[in-house]
Parts: structure tokens; C-alpha cells; sequence
């Protein structure tokens, strides 16, 4: 006799056959995913695959135009979050959902406080919330404002406060994406317990050894149809990326071609830095050579982003020397800093890069319009070839002339990509340049960051959090700590991800 539990157990949550559109576009094309409790689900997929879009479904965000959820084989109405809440379906968004003005305990029990004598017990919603934020490894006072915590620590809250509410299975959009080196080990440990425990969970990550790491099975998403579902013992590395990003991009994730060349003596020394020190910088000293990629890595605060800032004039000097070509280097502004050949790609394409309402070629060409411009107008046609220069060159896709904010987010990055190369630089400053972007897309940054170095000599000093990104594309790396390096390149043994996230948190 078959019990409702062992049809849970056999069958799982089940999307079965979805099909969507949005305005007439089928975004998800008869798709049909499962997972099993205590089983983890890898979702991978190119930017606009329809992985957020079957996320939304499974979790009642959105309804489908046909097809099925089930749990154990019978058929669920999901309405709404609150019903697949009861259903035992809790989301982690990669925004977070938490409530900052509330204190962690109150976030924990909201709509479901603890009653003793019809008061709030707030002592037994203390003692449950340490309880629970211990198992995740937190140290935190349950009644500390949320607004309070950094963020990846409000990334892991965000997960435990999940858990509390009777998740029997757990959809996790990009959870990483704030955590770096330990905090992701941390994660990853927590993603295992969870399974142990029952819990079946869907995992959305980009970053394939985080994914390989916890996984038993990996599905991959293309153009809104299912491309792979396998156990990953079966399915490579490689093969999910030449399902996602085509075959030609499998070099930048296999590690076979990160650039191990000895650097030529007599190549120059085009950036030069002693003794660097910033309001946020304490005595940097570096050099980056022409032709070559410079990697620097470094935990959350090691003033990674603060250097890329100062090399164009965003944030003062108070010590130190940066020679640029042999010769005194001191931007006023990044103005400055691109007539003299450095351009800088920003981190926060939202905050500080993109002007959303404007189209992708003004986009791209902002910092360069004035070679637009005939008898005091702008000339909109020399305008657009321009910008299609060079957006032609990174491959942005989707509708060009319409504000920029209506392309996906790697298109956007793409944009922002062609602005920095519009600018003709001689020294790239890339922060994060592939921060929430799919596989395809980071491919085609990595293939256009080693060309601009190896083949046309920019110098290119590349920031980034992800230790695969940094060994695959970086020639030379050094790991900033609070402030400081001296510049060490690191041996050739050390640049693997397990090598270089354990440098960072010895020199932190």
C-alpha cells in the first residue's frame, strides 16, 4: 500500500508542462522540473531562459498558461506566495525580503507570533530565534534591527527565517551573491544540512563550482526549454556550458586556458603604485604591465573597489605615488582620468552606471558625445553607428532603441562595456564586470577582457569577487586585506578558487 509520504518521496514538488508568455512571447515552452525532498536541484540558465520566470510560478507569484504544480503526485493551486507558503514552498529571493525595521525576532515569528496568557511571549521567540540563528552559524542579538546586520549576513537570515516557516521545499534565487570565501563555504554547509534534514531545494546559481559542490542533480534552462536535467555525476562542467553559452565559451569555464605566461621583462610597467594610502586605502604598492590582465581579489572592505576609485579620481590621495606610463599620475575626476587612457567599468551598473531612460547607444556613448556633435547638434545617425561599433562587438541583444533599462541584465552590462571601450582606453579598470550575468554573457566578457589584453596591449586590472572568474581570466593576481597589499603576485599553484579564497581570509 502506497502512503501519501512515499508518494512524497517518490515524487516531490513537480512543475509539470509549463508553458508561459508575457505580450505575446512564450517565455516557458512546456517546461517540467521536480525535486525530491532532501534532494538539491541545480537551475542554470542564460539570462531570460525563463529560470526566474518558473520560480515566480512554483512559488504563486505568477500563474502559468497551462501545465501543472504537484506535490506527491496531486495537483496544487497556487494562487499566491501565502498559498504555497501553506503548501510548504518558501522563496529566497536574491532581493531581500526581510523587514529592516523589525527586530531578527520579530522577522522570525511575523504573522505567527508566540502567545502566552494572550501577551506576545517575546522570551520564548528570543530562545527559538538564537536557537535558529546558531544552527546557521550567526552570532546574532535576536533583538537587533535587521536594517542593522551587513548584508550577508542578511542574506543567511534570510534562509533561516525560511526554514522556521515549515519549508518543505526551499527555492534559492542567486543566495551567494552578497557572500564571499568563508560565508559561502558557510552556505554551502547549511545548503547539505538542509537536505540531510528533508528539505527539498532548488538552487539558481551562475557559479558552477557552488552548484557542483551541493547539487545532486542539475537542470539547465534554454531559450524556455528544459536543454539538460541529469544527475551531475553524469553530466560535466563543460557540458552545461556549451548546452547554455554554445561551445565555443567551454575554454573560459574549464580552466584549460587561464593565461600562465611568464611575464616579459621588457613588456612596461604601465601602472605603478608605492605606498598608496586613501582615506580607505593604507599603503598599496602595485604594478600592472601592458598586455597582460592583473586579478585582484579580496574579501568584502579589503578596498578593492576604493583603489579602482582612485585611479580615476573619485577619491583623494593623502600618501603614496601612482605613475601612469612613467610619468606623475593625479586625476582630478574621471574626466581627467579618461584623457589621460584610464577608464573604469563601475560595479553598480544600477546606482552609478546605466541611465535607464535612455537608449543604448546615448548610453554608450555618454562619456564621448561631443564627437557626435555637427554645428553645435548632435547628429543621431553618426551617434548610432558609433555606438553599433562597438555594441556590435560584445553582441548586445534585444531592442537598442529603447531605454536601456528594458534589456536584460547582461545586455545592460554589455552596454556598459561598449561606453568603456567607446572611450578608447589605454588601462581598463573592470569592477565585478560580470556580476549578475548569466554564463553566456560572462563568456563573451571574458573572451573581449583577455583580446583587449593579449591581442590589442590594454592593461587591464580586473576586481572581482568570484575565485573562478579571477584564476580563469587573470595573467597575474594579488589579494587585497583592509586596505593594503604590497603587491605579491601570487605563485601559479595558488590561483585556484580553494587556493585563492583561503589567501584572502589568512591575510584578512
Amino acid at each position: 500500500m502506497t502512503t501519501a509520504t512515499d508518494s512524497l518521496e517518490t515524487r516531490g514538488l513537480e512543475a509539470q508542462d509549463i508553458v508561459m508568455s508575457y505580450s505575446g512571447v512564450t517565455v516557458l515552452k512546456g517546461v517540467s522540473v521536480a525535486v525530491r525532498p532532501g534532494e538539491v536541484v541545480g537551475l542554470v540558465g542564460h539570462n531570460g531562459a525563463g529560470k526566474s520566470t518558473l520560480m515566480r510560478i512554483i512559488s504563486g507569484a505568477a500563474k502559468p498558461d497551462s501545465g501543472a504544480i504537484t506535490i506527491g503526485g496531486r495537483p496544487e493551486t497556487l494562487g499566491s506566495p501565502i498559498d504555497a507558503l501553506r503548501s510548504g514552498i518558501v522563496t529566497v529571493y536574491q532581493e531581500l525580503s526581510l523587514l529592516s525595521n523589525l527586530t531578527v525576532a520579530q522577522n522570525v515569528f511575523l504573522g505567527n507570533e508566540q502567545v502566552k496568557r494572550r501577551v506576545l511571549d517575546k522570551d520564548a521567540m528570543r530562545e527559538t530565534t538564537r536557537a535558529l540563528t546558531k544552527r546557521f552559524g550567526l552570532d546574532v542579538d535576536p533583538d537587533s534591527k535587521v536594517g542593522d546586520h551587513p548584508v550577508a549576513t542578511r542574506q543567511l537570515l534570510e534562509i533561516a527565517v525560511a526554514t522556521h516557516r515549515n519549508a518543505r521545499f526551499l527555492l534559492l534565487d542567486e543566495p551567494t551573491t552578497s557572500l564571499e570565501g568563508k560565508q559561502v563555504d558557510q552556505f554551502l554547509e547549511i545548503v547539505r544540512s538542509l537536505a540531510a534534514d528533508g528539505i527539498g531545494i532548488i538552487l539558481v546559481d551562475h557559479k558552477l563550482e557552488e552548484l557542483y559542490a551541493v547539487a545532486t542533480r542539475v537542470v539547465a534552462l534554454v531559450d524556455g526549454e528544459v536543454r539538460i536535467d541529469a544527475n551531475v555525476a553524469d553530466v560535466s562542467r563543460e557540458d552545461v556550458v556549451a548546452a547554455i553559452a554554445g561551445e565555443e565559451a567551454v575554454e573560459f569555464f574549464a580552466g584549460a586556458t587561464r593565461s600562465a605566461r611568464e611575464a616579459d621583462p621588457d613588456v612596461p610597467v604601465t601602472v605603478r603604485i608605492e605606498g598608496l594610502s586613501t582615506d580607505r586605502l593604507s599603503r598599496v604598492d602595485l604594478s600592472a604591465r601592458a598586455g597582460r590582465v592583473l586579478g585582484i581579489y579580496g574579501l568584502v572592505g579589503s578596498g578593492r573597489t576604493e583603489l579602482l576609485r582612485t585611479l580615476v579620481g573619485l577619491d583623494s590621495v593623502r600618501a603614496g605615488t601612482v605613475s601612469l606610463f612613467d610619468k606623475a599620475y593625479s586625476p582630478r575626476d574621471p574626466d581627467a582620468a579618461r584623457r589621460a587612457g584610464v577608464v573604469y567599468l563601475t560595479e553598480e551598473r544600477k546606482i552609478d552606471g546605466i541611465v535607464p531612460q535612455l537608449d543604448s547607444a546615448v548610453n554608450a556613448m555618454l562619456p564621448v558625445l561631443r564627437s557626435a556633435y555637427r554645428g553645435g547638434f548632435l547628429n543621431r545617425s553618426k551617434l548610432k553607428h558609433e555606438a553599433d561599433r562597438w555594441m556590435d562587438q560584445l553582441k548586445v541583444r534585444g531592442d537598442r532603441s529603447g531605454p536601456v533599462a528594458s534589456l536584460s541584465g547582461g545586455n545592460q552590462q554589455k552596454v556598459l562595456l561598449a561606453r568603456a571601450l567607446a572611450q578608447q582606453p589605454r588601462v581598463l579598470l573592470l569592477d565585478e564586470p560580470t556580476k549578475g550575468v548569466d554564463l553566456g554573457v560572462k563568456a563573451d566578457i571574458h573572451k573581449m577582457i583577455r583580446r583587449l589584453a593579449h591581442e590589442d596591449g590594454l592593461t587591464v586590472i580586473l576586481v572581482s569577487s568570484e575565485e573562478e572568474e579571477i584564476c580563469d581570466v587573470s595573467d597575474d593576481v594579488i589579494v587585497m586585506s583592509n586596505g593594503s597589499t604590497d603587491g605579491a603576485l601570487l605563485a601559479p599553484e595558488a590561483l585556484t578558487p580553494a587556493a585563492l579564497r583561503h589567501a584572502a581570509w589568512d591575510a584578512a
